[in-house]
């Protein structure tokens, strides 16, 4: 077990150790959380970047603790995820006896660990200074499981990059309005890119096309095997696999249990738990129809996103005819980014996505591929209508590129590089 501790933390070792990591957007809001006592949990989808995440937080505290207060360790590994908490820490204690003030231990994929919630709600209640951050890619799963820790816990998403971060890996100035106009061409392209192979750091980087998606098709592979069936004890797996593959072929539609059900030769509670825990390893999203009644949400189809439109690309090879539903899946991912409450809106017309802050309806949003003289009227309707109903003065129509069609007042057109750029 030494030995496994010692090699997860080179830094004990090796004077002004640095993780050579590519920056991103959720990097500039955590250096606060660092100062809370609450353990810091950060959850996600597999791949998405939750150590990298992890590793950012080591860095900053590399500049101004000593290294030895700072244990990191990767549950997965076969030793640690074997052994008990207090064993580990106290090797951990025998390895650094002459340590002074506050220790920072990470634990990354922590539910390789039995009992773990158990012996940091000791550790946080004891007289220890010690400031937890773990990770784990089963968010809801560990909410139930983590009752032990309610009060004690912050939890932070973090998702695939979004089209700032992607244009940042790709090195490509964007945030002035003279380099975005300098680099629009090559922005039009990579928003193309982007949503075709999605947002996952390890294939924005691959620079193979053949290769994105094989890379992408093997996430969806493992988190649906691995994450959902292996994990969930799942015996109709190939119930599930037909179940997973109608739902990653038709995001951005809205979809009952029932339905599904009759689809895949499973009854509708099977089918809304298995749903339920593909939300939980983020593979699937779904999107609630909004209703004043809790009873009205419930009762009423649910949209289904999916955690990365390069995923879908990979598995459903739907691309170019349903370009339409790719985007609004970015949408609603980057809707999700910026934390707003969302629902979709469904009486006479359809509109896809209204905001909710606090008890009032704020904004409504549709998305399209482009409007033209025939969907016009179509895409306005939903969109005029629940701003009707929620009494609101603007909404917004997203589309891939600038349109001058003539809409009603109140309407803007908004091109999806704007939108994703621009913050709204």
């Amino acid at each position: 077990m030494l030995k496994n501790i010692i090699f997860w933390n080179p830094w004990w070792n090796k004077a002004d150790y640095k993780f050579n990591l590519k920056k991103r957007e959720v990097f500039l809001s955590l250096d606060k959380y660092l100062t809370r006592k609450e353990v810091i949990f950060f959850t996600g989808v597999r791949r998405s970047g939750k150590t990298s995440t992890i590793y950012h937080l080591i860095n900053k505290l590399l500049k101004k603790v000593e290294p030895n207060n700072i244990l990191y360790l990767n549950m997965d590994d076969e030793v640690l995820c074997h052994s008990k908490l207090d064993d580990i820490y106290e090797k951990y204690l025998e390895l650094t006896p002459d340590n002074k003030g506050k220790r920072y231990i990470f634990f990354d994929e922590i539910q390789s660990i039995s009992g773990w919630e158990r012996w940091i709600k000791k550790m946080y209640d004891s007289f220890e200074d010690i400031k937890f951050i773990i990770s784990g890619s089963k968010s809801n799963l560990l909410k139930k499981q983590s009752s032990l820790l309610t009060g004690r816990i912050l939890e932070l998403e973090i998702y695939p990059l979004s089209f700032k971060e992607f244009l940042d890996f790709k090195k490509t100035e964007y945030k002035t309005k003279i380099s975005y106009l300098k680099n629009s061409v090559k922005i039009k392209s990579l928003l193309n890119e982007f949503i075709k192979f999605g947002g996952f750091p390890e294939v924005v980087l691959e620079k193979d096309k053949h290769l994105k998606s094989l890379i992408a098709k093997e996430y969806y592979d493992n988190i649906k095997n691995k994450d959902i069936i292996i994990y969930f004890g799942i015996k109709e797996s190939k119930k599930f696999d037909r179940l997973s593959l109608f739902l990653v072929s038709n995001i951005a539609k809205q979809m009952t249990a029932n339905k599904l059900g009759n689809i895949v030769g499973l009854s509708t509670s099977v089918v809304s738990n298995y749903i339920d825990f593909a939300e939980m390893m983020y593979l699937f999203l779904p999107l609630q129809h909004f209703n004043y009644s809790l009873k009205g949400q419930i009762t009423k189809p649910r949209k289904i996103y999916s955690i990365d439109s390069g995923m879908v690309n990979s598995v459903a090879f739907q691309f170019s005819e349903n370009i339409g539903r790719f985007i609004e899946n970015i949408v609603f991912l980057e809707l999700k980014r910026r934390g707003f409450e969302m629902y979709y809106y469904n009486k006479n017309y359809e509109c896809d996505f209204i905001i909710k802050k606090g008890l009032n309806i704020v904004e409504a949003i549709q998305v399209c591929f482009k409007l033209t003289n025939d969907n016009l009227k179509r895409e306005q309707s939903g969109l005029l209508e629940a701003m009707q109903y929620f009494n609101l003065k603007t909404g917004k129509i997203i589309i891939m590129e600038k349109s001058e069609i003539s809409v009603k007042d109140g309407v803007q057109i908004v091109s999806l590089a704007d939108w994703l750029l621009q913050g709204g």
